[in-house]
Order: structure tokens, then sequence, then C-alpha cells
């Protein structure tokens, strides 16, 4: 059939292209990005108790630090009688002296002994901290200190033990380094070897 301008009726063409796009938007869509964060928990510090030997190596340095305040404080309460005993018998060991010079000494030697006392303690206090933080290598200090300790000991019972409680004080010195030295024994244990080594070892954390 033509129309009326004499031409061939071209039937119309359907564009399903245009139809379409809008069904096609969704399926051309880019996937979800994967979320780059891991919401796994980070790993934790394995816990692990301590075992009977740390406890018990602690009871028995607290026991020596204990004694040997013991000590050192009635030998400050004792202070004028230990001053007066050492001056009367360096008086007689070396009389030529004067009674001045021999008091400024008895001062020093009396003071140096109860500061070495202190010192020694104090670290030692220090050392056993780290120690029960999982830090083996302090032992090795703790040894040297010990000698330290031993030396302090022998000077404070010769100055120190002079006085009327001479053998209280004495007592207690030596009972802090019998029981200084037990509890560095107790950390050489294999169970706590093995409580050292595992420090700084990590597990994964318990999920919720």
């Amino acid at each position: 059939m033509s129309d009326a301008s004499g031409g061939n009726e071209r039937p119309l063409r359907h564009d399903t292209a245009a139809d379409d796009s809008g069904d096609d938007t969704s399926a051309l869509a880019p996937p979800e990005r994967p979320s780059l964060s891991d919401e796994r928990p980070p790993p934790v510090l394995k816990n692990v108790p301590p075992p009977s030997s740390i406890t018990v190596a602690r009871v028995l340095w607290l026991f020596s630090f204990a004694a040997t305040a013991v000590a050192m404080l009635i030998a400050f309460l004792s202070q004028e009688t230990i001053a007066s005993e050492l001056e009367e018998t360096l008086l007689r060991l070396a009389p030529g002296y004067e009674a001045g010079s021999i008091s400024s000494f008895v001062d020093v030697i009396y003071w140096t002994a109860l500061a070495s006392l202190g010192v020694v303690v104090t670290v030692e206090g220090i050392l056993l901290a780290m120690v029960l933080n999982r830090r083996g290598g302090a032992r090795w200090w703790q040894l040297v200190l010990l000698v330290v300790h031993a030396g302090a000991v022998v000077v404070g019972s010769a100055f120190l033990t002079v006085a009327e409680f001479g053998i209280a004080v004495e007592a207690m010195l030596v009972g802090g380094l019998a029981l200084a030295v037990a509890g560095w024994i107790a950390e050489l244990l294999p169970a706590a070897r093995r409580w050292f080594r595992t420090a700084g070892k990590v597990e994964p954390a318990p999920l919720d």
C-alpha cells in the first residue's frame, strides 16, 4: 500500500535495545567490593599462670626483705648504743687517735653499713618485680646482687651487732640472706624455666 505521497509505507521498527536498557543496568552493575579490614580479633599474649616454684620464690624473697628491714630498724633504734660501743672499741685498739676523729669515723661506718643494706634490698625488690614479669634474664643480675648482699651482711654483722640486741640483728641479717638465696634457687627449677620461655608467645584471641 502506498501513502498519500505515493511512496511505499515502511513498517515502524521497534527498538528493543532502548526498552531493555533499564533491565540491563542492574546486570551490568559492579559487584560489591570485599571489606579491606580483617574483622578477626588480633592474637593475644598467651596467659600462663606462674608455677608453684615462682610463687615460692616470691614468698621467700618477701620474707628476706622483711627480715633485713627488721634488722635495719633495730640497728637504727640502737644507734647511740652501737656508736658508743664502737667508739670504745676503736679507742682501745687505737689509743693515739682523738675522740672526735673516732666519733666521725664511727658515724661513717654505721651509716655506710645501714645504707648498703637498704640499697641492696631496694634493688633486689626491683629485680624481683622484673622476674615476676617473666624476664628471666633478671635472675642473673640477682645472682650478682646476692654477692653484694653477702658483703653487706658481713659488714653489718661486724658493726651493727655490738648493741644489746646484736644477736637478733645478726640472726635477721643472716636469715634474710639465706631466704634470698633460697628464693633465687627456686627461680631456677624446671617449671620456672619453662614459664620464662613461654614469655612473649601469642595465641588466637577467643571469639565472642
